[in-house]
C-alpha cells in the first residue's frame, strides 16, 4: 500500500497552481479525478474522492466531517489545516488542504487509507475497503456469486465472505462449527453438524443458521440432492452406515447399513439414482489358535482405499466394487453419463498421480493430461482439473465430455484449493493463503 511517501514522489515541482486531472480505477472502474498541483504536490477533490468512495461528507463550522459507507471510520479535517483527525486520533497531512475555485484538495493518500480504502501507486488503483490481510482456506461459493472463506489464522472463528471486487467482503459468520459446510445445488444453504451431531442449516445469503432434525448421531461427508430437499451422509461412530435426512421434516431414514466400517467421501449422483463412496479397507489381524500375543500378525495385503456403488432405486441392493487396485483414492466424482472419475494415487509416492475413468461398463482408461493432476470436481459441463507441470507451474483445465480440454488458468505459485462456481465459469483460488478470483483467464486477488 502506498504511504505519505508516494505522495512526495509524485510532488510536481512548481509552486503555481494548476488545474488537472490524474486517472485512478476506482472499485475496478476508471475514473478521471480533478486535481491541482500546489507548492509542489498533487492534490486531488476532497468532494469527488469522497464520492467515488462512497463516503458521506459534511460541512462543518470549521471544516468537514467523512463518514464511510460501511459507517467504521470518521475522518474530520479542518479547513486549510495540516492536522485531521482520523477515528479520533490526531494526524499530519504533508500539506495542508487548498481551497481552489470552491473547491478543497487534499492528499489522495491519506485521504483513502483515513476512510479504510487501499491504494496501490504503482497501478493507480483505489479500492472503497482495504482487502483483508491473513491466510485462508476452505472455499465456498453462494448464489449471489459471493465467495466464502475461511481466516485459518484467527484467534477466533472468522468466516469471510468476498465479493467479486477487490475490497468488497464482511465477516460472515464466527460459528465454529460452520468453518467448513456442504453447500447446497442452488448455492442457498450450506449444512454442517455440531460437536454434538445436530445437523444445522446456515443461510449463505444472512449467515442465519438453524437446527435440521433432532438426531445427533455421528454425521460425516454431508452431500445435497440437486433438488435440495435432502441431505445424504455416511452415519456412526465408525462410519458404517449411509443415511439420509428430509429438508423439510427433519426425519432421517436408513439408506445402507451392511456393517462395513470407514466409509468416505459419499457422492450422490444429479439424478440421486445411485451413490459412490470409499472403503478404507484395514489390515487383518490373525493369531493361533491359543491367541498368544507373540503369534499376533496383521495382514496388509489387501489394505487400501476402493470405491463402491449402490443403485439406489432397486430394493436391496448390494454395494458393487469398482475398483480392486490398492492405490489411495481421492476425489471421486459421478458424472452427468454415469460414469465415475477420481485420482489415484501411489501410496509409496513412486508414480505419479493419474486421473482415472471408470465407465458405466466398468472400463477403466487414464484421462490424459500434460500435468500431474492434483484435484478434481465435476460440473455440468464435465470435470475442473488442476495439476502441476514439470516446471512446478499450476495449470487448471476444463474437460468436457468429450475429453477436450480448455485452459482456465497458469500461474508459477503454488495454488492450494480450487473452488468452482455453480455455472463453472469462474474459479475461486488459494494461492499461497490469499484468495483469488478467476474468471477469463484473469486473476482478481481478493485478501492479502
Amino acid at each position: 500500500m502506498a504511504t505519505s511517501s508516494s505522495v512526495a514522489a509524485a510532488a510536481v515541482k512548481t509552486a503555481a497552481v494548476k488545474e488537472g486531472s490524474t486517472t485512478w480505477t476506482v472499485n475496478g472502474t476508471p475514473v478521471a479525478l480533478s486535481t491541482i498541483d500546489s507548492s509542489g504536490y498533487k492534490l486531488y477533490s476532497l468532494s469527488q474522492v469522497a464520492g467515488e468512495l462512497g463516503a458521506k461528507l459534511i460541512l462543518t463550522s470549521g471544516g468537514y466531517e467523512l463518514n464511510d459507507s460501511k459507517g467504521l471510520h470518521t475522518v474530520r479535517i479542518g479547513a486549510g489545516a495540516k492536522s485531521y483527525e482520523a477515528d479520533g486520533a490526531a494526524q499530519q497531512f504533508t500539506v495542508a488542504p487548498v481551497i481552489h475555485n470552491g473547491k478543497t484538495y487534499v492528499e489522495l493518500t491519506k485521504l483513502v487509507t483515513a476512510l479504510g480504502g487501499e491504494l496501490e501507486a504503482e497501478d493507480q488503483t483505489i479500492l472503497s475497503f482495504a482487502r483483508p490481510e491473513g491466510q485462508y482456506d476452505t472455499l465456498h461459493w453462494s448464489a449471489d456469486g459471493s465467495i466464502i472463506a475461511n481466516k485459518s489464522d484467527s484467534e477466533t472463528a472468522q468466516l469471510f465472505k468476498f465479493s467479486a471486487y477487490p475490497g468488497g467482503y464482511e465477516v460472515f459468520s464466527s460459528n465454529d462449527s460452520a468453518l467448513d459446510f456442504a453447500v447446497s445445488a442452488d448455492q442457498k444453504w450450506g449444512a454442517f453438524t455440531d460437536e454434538t451431531g445436530q445437523l444445522k442449516l446456515i443461510s449463505l445469503t444472512s449467515g442465519a443458521i438453524s437446527p435440521l432434525g433432532t438426531d445427533t448421531s455421528v454425521k460425516t461427508d454431508l452431500v445435497w440432492s440437486q433438488d435440495g430437499k435432502t441431505i445424504f451422509f455416511i452415519q456412526g461412530d465408525k462410519q458404517e452406515k449411509v443415511a439420509q435426512i428430509s429438508v423439510e421434516t427433519g426425519d432421517v431414514k436408513t439408506v445402507l447399513d451392511d456393517k462395513v466400517e470407514n466409509k468416505s467421501e459419499l457422492r450422490l449422483s444429479s439424478d440421486a439414482k445411485s451413490i459412490v463412496y470409499i472403503v478404507n479397507i484395514t489390515g487383518v489381524a490373525k493369531n493361533d489358535a491359543d491367541s498368544t500375543e507373540d503369534s499376533l500378525t496383521v495382514d496388509f495385503s489387501n489394505a487400501g482405499e476402493q470405491l463402491y456403488k449402490l443403485d439406489l432405486e432397486t430394493k436391496d441392493a448390494k454395494p458393487a466394487a469398482l475398483t480392486t487396485a490398492l492405490d489411495n483414492k481421492l476425489y471421486p466424482e459421478i458424472l452427468a453419463s454415469g460414469g465415475v472419475v477420481y485420482l489415484s494415487a501411489d501410496p509409496d509416492g513412486n508414480t505419479v498421480n493419474t486421473l482415472k475413468s471408470i465407465g458405466a461398463d466398468g472400463a477403466m482408461t487414464d484421462i490424459a493430461l500434460d500435468v500431474e493432476a492434483a484435484w478434481s470436481a465435476a460440473v455440468a459441463t464435465g470435470l475442473i482439473v488442476s495439476g502441476t507441470a514439470a516446471d512446478g507451474s499450476i495449470s487448471i483445465y476444463s474437460i468436457d465430455a468429450g475429453g477436450n480440454k480448455t485452459l482456465l488458468f497458469h500461474t508459477t505459485e503454488d495454488v492450494s484449493e480450487v473452488s468452482v462456481s455453480n455455472d463453472g465459469s469462474k474459479l475461486a483460488v488459494v494461492s499461497d493463503g490469499r484468495v483469488l478470483l478467476i474468471q477469463n483467464g484473469k486473476a482478481v486477488q481478493l485478501s492479502k
